[in-house]
C-alpha cells in the first residue's frame, strides 16, 4: 500500500516551489501546488519526497516557446523548490495505515539528508535535525499534518556565497505533524 501523489498532495505546502521529477530524468516545475492540474499525476507513485534547486521563469505568467540552452538562463531563476519524484511503479515500503498517512509511513520517502525541521501542530515548536536517519523514531506515530520549506538561519549566515540566492543551502524541508489526523477536530 504505497503513497500515491493524488493522496500527498493534501499535504503539500500551497505556496512553496514543486518540483515534479520521473525516472526518465525529465521534471516539470510548478511556482505553486495550484498550478498542477487538478487530477495530473495523481495515479503516480511517490518514490521521493525532498528539495532541489531548479530553474522556474521571472515570468510566472508566460512560457516560454523555446528553453534556452546556455547558462545563465536569461529570463529564468534558480531557486529552492520541494521535489516530489513519481513513478509508474510502487516502491517496496511497508505501511501501517491506509487512511491517513502518518510520518513513520513517510519516513522512507525522505530525502536521506541535509536539513529537517519536524514541528508538532499542536505547541508549533519545531526540532532541527542534520540527517533522516537522525529523526527519533518518536515520531513515527504522529499523523503528517504538512509539507514544506522554510528558511535555515544557520545555513544562510554560514555560506556567505548563497545569501543572496533561493537555494536548497539556505532552506529546510519542514515537516508538521499532529497527534491526531488532518482534517480531525
Amino acid at each position: 500500500m504505497a503513497i500515491k501523489f493524488g493522496e500527498l498532495r493534501r499535504y503539500l505546502s500551497r505556496v512553496a516551489r514543486l518540483s515534479i521529477c520521473f525516472a526518465d530524468g525529465h521534471y516539470d516545475n510548478y511556482t505553486m501546488l495550484s498550478d498542477i492540474p487538478e487530477g495530473k499525476y495523481d495515479e503516480l507513485y511517490v518514490y521521493g519526497v525532498g528539495m532541489i534547486d531548479v530553474e522556474f521563469p521571472l515570468d510566472v505568467y508566460g512560457e516560454p516557446k523555446e528553453f534556452p540552452k546556455t547558462i545563465p538562463l536569461k529570463g529564468y531563476f534558480f531557486g529552492c523548490a520541494l521535489e516530489i519524484v513519481l513513478a509508474e511503479e510502487a516502491r517496496e515500503i511497508r505501511r501501517t495505515t491506509k487512511k491517513d498517512l502518518l510520518f513513520g509511513d513517510l519516513r522512507g520517502y525522505l530525502q536521506c539528508g541535509r536539513n529537517f525541521t519536524i514541528v508538532t501542530k499542536e505547541d508549533w515548536e519545531g526540532e532541527k535535525y542534520e540527517w533522516r536517519d537522525e529523526i527519533p523514531e518518536s515520531y513515527n506515530e504522529f499523523y503528517v499534518y504538512g509539507i514544506g520549506m522554510e528558511d535555515d538561519p544557520k545555513e544562510f549566515l554560514e555560506r556567505a556565497n548563497y545569501r543572496l540566492m533561493d537555494s536548497l543551502h539556505t532552506k529546510r524541508l519542514k515537516v508538521v505533524v499532529s497527534k491526531s489526523p488532518k482534517g480531525a477536530s
